[in-house]
């Protein structure tokens, strides 16, 4: 077989069926001649006919693969080699006949290509007049004579209303944009910005427009990258101006192509969405307090589509399209259909992975935003004041009535549902049937209206929009601004949350640093321990540690009329690092706030905590919305921090703690779910996410609900670790798919999976030969564990640094959390296996404080390892109880409070990395604390 290799192998069918258009274009072009000289004319007809030939093929390239396939499997192409029988079949397509086959095939293919090709060249024909009439007038835009045109680019976005769509002139003069839209509103926006922020050269900007009514002509603007330090903290800070303004504006579609970074001045280049609509959603089963939080949201400054978002969308999902993020190395690529094999009848269709095409809206070639988040919240801190100034000295709705009658712009749907309706509507088998097509896509857009209320939902609304489809535009909604929209957008500005928003921004920056590509370095600096560690009034300064950071988080509350409670945190999801109200599970979300108000309340009980107002209508409130999670959705994995483990626990732990007994039912419902759903799609197998993280829950189920079930179910799971592990003779180690190697540590790794089978070989489940595999299953895992000890570095390298020699101190997966596994099986069997092991991880994190005050990867855990250490171990580890203690009191002190871990600089409720986990922990540290720790899953120890 010849192999070919043509960029585009159907160019002559293509020419062939743009012919016609071509012809009337260039008869136009010709009767247009006074007002262009004969290069812009041939220029402009070469860019002509290269956007003409591009529509083109996107609309038939489908339909003259599935012809060559069924003309190669007739017989019809009969030449001696492959390239030959292409070029029979491009012959072929150039005939009368096979027009005629095409119209009986798919009746509905060349009158719609026709319109849309018409509808094209009717676009740049207008576009072309209107240019001839205001060249003169573009050198208010270029500062000097436009001149001739010497490149015109075409299709600068979407297709809108009949074809018409954004184009970028070049003339000797400069560069200008074509919009065909009114610009009034840009016009409108730059003199608002002017009376905001004054005329400083660095102010935020749009660019400067001539408004013709229905059309306008805009300034180009050049990305230019900061040259210096102080131009970073002067763009960021503009980037806070920014979300300030269009905050109140309700200004949304601000994403990665319609910001450009021109030096120090982020310039944002398309407004036409201001005033928008706030998408309220429809009530969920959750509670009121999350819908108000997921309103929130919405109407936050997220929705300016800056600050990094990442939404689910088809073929986009978990991509970042934000003005802000969208950073080098950090996004997933995306689907995009090619055709390979072009050229040759085996040409087909295939969706590749491709990378997403870098814009023009970072100030840096490899900005890192996370050094300027600061900057961001302080600009969008100082705006808002000056804002709320101008609003309380009546200067603002002066400024705000300017946009009365502009012209702007609504999304209503997402622009990528059109895009995947669009195709199916191009589709070969939808030009085959249209009628089937055209109830399908009426199908799909009435349903999304049912879960997006803002979406049109009437017949003849989206019979309109499948119109716009089937001819190859994206609907769009526009109308006049008038004073209702502008006054409820003042009014929702007014009642916003300043806190919650300043929250919103700071989480969202943190997600850009957390999204970032898995193979750039996690930096493990130790910047929070306490340069002044001291012992002085140690349970006073615990206490009231304890009752602030208590306050903080009922202060950051979002509260619903039902009396629910709920927060928003920036949380680990499938689609990457999202803003979102709280989740059912223990480590970031309500399960572990639950737990740890819960326990701040039996503390206060028992006198060893200080009185909070709020916290008994806080912890029902959370308790309201968890059950609603709980009962309505369906957890996605297994684990005792994330699935059903994790309920189980919580359950529990809340039986423990209130002696509710509904809260024990609670528990086993969950466990009977987990019965019902098995162990047989869990792939993670580990303590977090795993089947591993199910063990130790349904172990203390069992124990308190006296029902063996639970110890039966807990060797199901048992056994399909088993049937998991890899084992050699290294030992044992299980592979995960978030990991290209398995890798040690307690929470992702072999010593978490170990230690739970340990556990249930203890607990007397299985029979005698079940609980000898499950031993030695645990025991090659401490093996594999013992074969990553490093005696030079005095620690256990981590598989996930393959070739780096950095090695980590922490719960999820370093030497503390090996430790405290180690420890809770000596404390159980005084194996001296388990107590080198704990010695070991001792030795390894001393003097390790100041990554974080969390108990994934921080302070107290590190806390929970040496006290557990000096009370296991007292010859070898002894230490003063109180002085790991002064360790943690002191640096939250000195660093002004609690230190999260990955969302450091976001305010972060959560268990295992937020403020949660320090007023537990903080409960923890008085001697006589029942309270039980999260990190090894354990009960409240009643005979404390």
């Amino acid at each position: 077989m010849v192999e070919t290799s043509t960029p585009d192998a159907f160019t002559r069918i293509i020419e062939h069926f743009t012919a016609s258009t071509r012809a009337a274009f260039a008869a136009r072009l010709a009767e247009l001649s006074t007002g262009l000289d004969l290069g812009e004319a041939a220029l402009i007809r070469s860019a002509v006919e290269e956007a003409v030939h591009h529509t083109a093929r996107l609309k038939l390239n489908r339909v003259l693969l599935l012809e060559l396939h069924a003309a190669k499997r007739a017989g019809e192409l009969v030449a001696e080699d492959d390239a030959g029988r292409f070029a029979q079949f491009v012959e072929r397509s150039l005939q009368a006949e096979f027009a005629e086959h095409l119209d009986r095939r798919y009746p509905a293919l060349r009158k719609r290509l026709q319109r849309v090709l018409s509808q094209q060249r009717i676009s740049i024909e207008t576009l072309l007049m209107r240019f001839i009439t205001d060249r003169a007038a573009l050198a208010r835009l270029l500062g000097r004579r436009a001149g001739r045109l010497t490149a015109l680019a075409l299709g600068q976005g979407d297709l809108h209303a009949g074809g018409q769509a954004v184009a970028r002139l070049s003339l000797e003069g400069g560069e200008v944009m074509y919009k065909p839209r009114s610009l009034r509103i840009d016009s409108v926006l730059d003199a608002f910005l002017a009376g905001v922020f004054g005329t400083a050269a660095n102010r935020i900007r749009v660019p400067e427009v001539i408004d013709r009514g229905d059309y306008g002509w805009a300034a180009f603007v050049v990305q230019r990258y900061c040259e210096s330090e102080d131009e970073l903290r002067v763009f960021y800070r503009g980037l806070g101006h920014w979300l300030a303004v269009l905050r109140l504006l309700g200004g949304t579609d601000i994403h990665l192509e319609n910001l450009i970074a021109a030096g120090p001045v982020p310039v944002v280049i398309d407004v036409e969405s201001l005033f928008a609509v706030i998408d309220k959603g429809l009530p969920s089963p959750y509670g009121h307090a999350y819908d108000v939080a997921q309103v929130l949201i919405r109407s936050s400054v997220l929705r300016t589509g800056i600050v990094p978002y990442r939404a689910p969308a088809l073929g986009f999902d978990g991509v970042d399209i934000s003005a802000a993020g969208a950073l080098p190395n950090q996004q997933p690529q995306v689907h995009a259909p090619v055709i390979v094999g072009e050229g040759t009848t085996e040409a087909r269709v295939k969706v590749i992975n491709v990378d997403v095409t870098p814009a023009r809206n970072h100030p840096g070639r490899n900005p890192d935003v996370s050094l300027y988040w600061d900057q961001i919240s302080e600009g969008f801190l100082a705006a808002t004041t000056q804002l709320r100034k101008l609003d309380a000295d009546g200067e603002l709705m002066p400024l705000l009535a300017a946009f009365e009658h502009c012209q702007a712009r609504d999304i209503l749907r997402p622009t990528q549902a059109y895009m995947e309706i669009g195709r199916m509507l191009w589709h070969p088998a939808s030009l085959y049937d249209e009628a089937k097509a055209i109830e399908r896509a009426r199908d799909l857009l009435a349903r999304n209206a049912l879960v997006v209320p803002i979406a049109p939902s009437a017949a003849q609304e989206i019979a309109a929009e499948i119109d716009d489809l089937r001819y190859g535009d994206v609907p769009v909604f526009a109308a006049p601004l008038n004073r209702a929209r502008i006054d409820a957008a003042l009014a929702d500005w007014r009642a916003m949350r300043i806190d919650l928003e300043e929250l919103t921004i700071r989480s969202a920056l943190v997600a850009t640093k957390l999204n970032r590509s898995v193979d750039e370095p996690v930096a493990s600096g130790r910047h929070y321990f306490a340069r002044h560690p001291h012992t002085d009034r140690l349970d006073a300064r615990r206490r009231k540690l304890a009752v602030e950071a208590v306050e903080r988080l009922l202060r950051l509350a979002v509260r619903g009329d039902d009396g629910s409670v709920t927060w928003i945190t920036p949380e680990t999801t499938q689609s990457g690092w999202l803003v979102q109200p709280l989740q059912a599970d223990v480590y970031f979300g309500l399960g572990g706030v639950v737990v740890a108000l819960a326990g701040y309340v039996y503390e206060v009980e028992c006198g060893r905590a200080d009185v909070v107002p709020g916290v008994d209508d806080a912890l029902n409130g959370a308790l309201k919305i968890l059950q609603a999670l709980v009962i309505a959705d369906k957890p996605r994995t297994i684990g005792g921090f994330s699935g059903y483990g994790a309920q189980i626990w919580t359950w529990l732990t809340l039986h423990d703690l209130l002696r509710r007994p509904e809260l024990l039912a609670n528990a086993v419902t969950c466990a009977e779910a987990l019965a019902l759903e098995g162990f047989g799609n869990d792939t993670y197998f580990d303590i977090i996410d795993g089947a591993s993280g199910a063990i130790v829950p349904l172990l203390q189920l069992a124990e308190a609900t006296g029902d063996a079930r639970w110890l039966a179910l807990a060797a199901r799971a048992a056994r399909h670790l088993e049937a998991a592990a890899i084992v050699d003779a290294r030992g044992a180690r299980w592979q995960t798919p978030v990991f290209a190697e398995p890798i040690g540590g307690f929470a992702h790794g072999a010593v978490g999976v170990g230690w739970s089978l340990a556990r249930l070989a203890l607990a007397g489940a299985g029979d005698e030969a079940d609980r000898a595999r499950w031993s030695a299953l645990a025991n090659a895992a401490f093996a594999f564990q013992d074969s990553l000890y490093d005696e030079t570095l005095g620690n256990w390298l981590d598989m996930r640094q393959l070739g780096v020699t950095e090695t980590f101190h922490t719960w999820c997966n370093g030497s503390v959390g090996i430790g405290l596994a180690a420890g809770d099986l000596y404390a159980r069997t005084r194996d001296p296996r388990h107590l080198r092991t704990l010695r070991r991880a001792v030795t390894a994190s001393h003097g390790q404080w100041g990554s974080s005050h969390t108990l994934c990867h921080g302070d107290l855990s590190l806390w929970e390892l040496f006290v557990r250490a000096a009370a296991l171990d007292p010859d070898v580890s002894s230490a003063d109880r109180d002085e790991p203690t002064a360790q943690v009191i002191s640096a939250i002190e000195e660093h002004h409070g609690v230190i999260g871990g990955m969302t450091r600089a976001a305010f972060t409720p959560g268990l295992m990395t937020g403020l949660a986990g320090a007023i537990h922990s903080l409960n923890r540290m008085h001697p006589d604390c029942k309270l039980a720790s999260p990190l090894l899953l354990e009960r409240l120890n009643q005979a404390a």
